[in-house]
C-alpha cells in the first residue's frame, strides 16, 4: 500500500510556481487508502474540539468525531474536560449531540459516569469496588484552551507542542467577546478536501456560485495572506447588513475555517466520514444579540446549499475516471496550492 501511495503523492509536484503547477491527482480525493492515511497522518494529534462560548454553564457538553475517534467535551468545575466517548463495557458512545447533564449514562446497559469521567454505577453488575480496580473510567483526552477555542490531542504517547503560530493567531482580540448562537451540521457527499479547496480558491467561485453574497462584497478588494500552517483571505464591503466592513476568512491546517465579518463570526469544521463523504459543523457567534438572527442564518444557509451543490458536482467529476489532474488559477488559488503542499509534506513525514 505504501508504494502505491507514495507514487500518487509524488505525482503532485510541490516545487513548481503556481502558474506551472498541477493539482493533486484525483486519487487523493477518491481512494480509500488516502482516507486511511489521513486518519493517521492528519487527525492523530491536535484537532479542533469546540468553543468555550458554546458551553457557558456547568454540565454543558458536546460530542463529535475526529477521524474514527468519538469524543465528548464537558464543562466541569469551571474548566473543560475531554474524554473518548466510549463506554468501558462494550464500547457504546455514552453521550449524543449536545446539551446539559449532571452525569453520563451509557444508553446500552446504564453504566454511569460522573462529569470527571469516573465510573460511579453499574446496574446489577456486582461490587463497584471490584470494578474500579480494573480502571474502567472514561479515557481522558488532553486539551488546550486557546482564547475561546478548545483543542484536543488524539495522538499516542507524549503530547506534542501546539503550533505557536496558530496559537498566536487565535488569541487575537478579533475572536473575543462573542456570544454563541447556534450550531448546524451539514452532511455533504464529497471528500472533505473538496470542501476545503472550495473555501481556499481566493473568492474565484463567489461571483459564479453566490450571487447574493457577491453583491455584498467588493470582490476587487479581495486579497490573501499565506503562512506556514494557515492562510487569510479578506475582502471589503460597503454593505450595512450581515456582511459589513472587512470580512476575514481564515483557514487553519487541516480542516478549520473561521469567518469574521461585521459583528458576526462563524466557524466551519470539515470532518471526514469516508473518501466520498464529510460532515461540516457550522457554529455561529455575534458580538451582541442580533435582531436579524433568522434572516442572517437563512442567508448563510443559502450559501451553504450552493457550496454543497458544487462540491457534490466536483466529487462526481473526481470519481468519473475522466479527470486526473487540473491546474490552478494563479491570481486566486495560491491558498489552495499552499494547502496541497502542506498535505504532501504531512503525508511524507508520516510515511518516512
Amino acid at each position: 500500500m505504501s508504494e502505491l501511495l507514495l507514487k500518487e503523492i509524488h505525482r503532485f509536484d510541490h516545487t513548481l510556481e503556481v502558474e506551472n503547477a498541477f493539482t493533486p491527482p484525483a486519487s487523493w480525493y477518491r481512494e480509500r487508502d488516502f482516507h486511511l492515511l489521513e486518519k493517521k497522518a492528519l487527525f492523530n494529534g491536535w484537532s479542533m474540539g469546540g468553543y468555550s462560548q458554546s458551553m457557558p454553564n456547568e454540565g454543558d457538553y458536546l460530542t463529535s468525531l475526529v477521524g474514527s475517534k468519538p469524543y465528548v467535551l464537558i464543562r466541569q468545575g469551571g474548566e473543560f474536560k475531554a474524554f473518548y466517548n466510549v463506554c468501558s463495557h462494550h464500547g457504546t458512545c455514552v453521550a449524543r449531540g449536545s446539551g446539559n447533564t449532571k452525569k453520563l449514562v451509557c444508553p446500552y446497559h446504564g453504566w454511569e459516569y460522573n462529569l470527571e469521567g469516573k465510573l460511579k454505577k453499574i446496574p446489577k453488575a456486582g461490587s463497584i469496588q471490584d470494578i474500579h480496580q480494573k480502571n474502567l473510567n472514561l479515557k481522558p483526552i488532553p486539551l488546550k484552551v486557546i482564547g475561546n477555542f478548545i483543542f484536543i490531542y488524539l495522538g499516542q504517547g507524549e503530547v506534542t507542542e501546539f503550533n505557536p503560530d496558530i496559537e498566536s493567531h487565535l488569541t487575537r482580540d478579533f475572536y473575543k467577546n462573542l456570544n454563541f448562537l447556534k450550531r448546524i451540521e451539514y452532511d455533504i457527499p464529497c471528500n472533505w478536501k473538496v470542501f476545503v479547496d472550495n473555501y481556499l480558491d481566493g473568492g474565484y467561485h463567489v461571483s459564479h456560485m453566490h450571487p447574493d453574497l457577491a453583491s455584498d462584497l467588493s470582490l476587487e478588494s479581495y486579497k490573501t495572506e499565506i503562512y506556514e500552517s494557515y492562510s487569510i483571505q479578506s475582502c471589503e464591503s460597503d454593505n450595512t447588513g450581515r456582511v459589513e466592513g472587512r470580512s476575514e476568512y481564515t483557514w487553519l491546517f487541516p480542516n478549520l475555517m473561521i469567518n469574521r465579518y461585521g459583528k458576526w463570526m462563524d466557524t466551519n469544521l470539515a470532518i471526514p466520514i469516508d473518501e466520498n463523504n464529510c460532515k461540516v459543523i457550522f457554529e455561529y457567534f455575534h458580538e451582541e444579540e442580533p435582531i436579524d438572527l433568522e434572516e442572517s442564518l437563512r442567508a448563510s444557509h443559502q450559501v451553504q446549499l450552493e457550496d454543497m451543490d458544487i462540491c457534490q458536482m466536483v466529487q462526481t467529476g473526481l470519481n468519473s475516471g475522466v479527470y486526473d489532474q487540473g491546474v490552478y488559477a494563479p491570481q486566486f488559488e495560491k491558498p489552495m496550492y499552499s494547502f496541497h503542499k502542506k498535505l504532501k509534506e504531512t503525508f511524507l513525514k508520516h510515511l518516512s
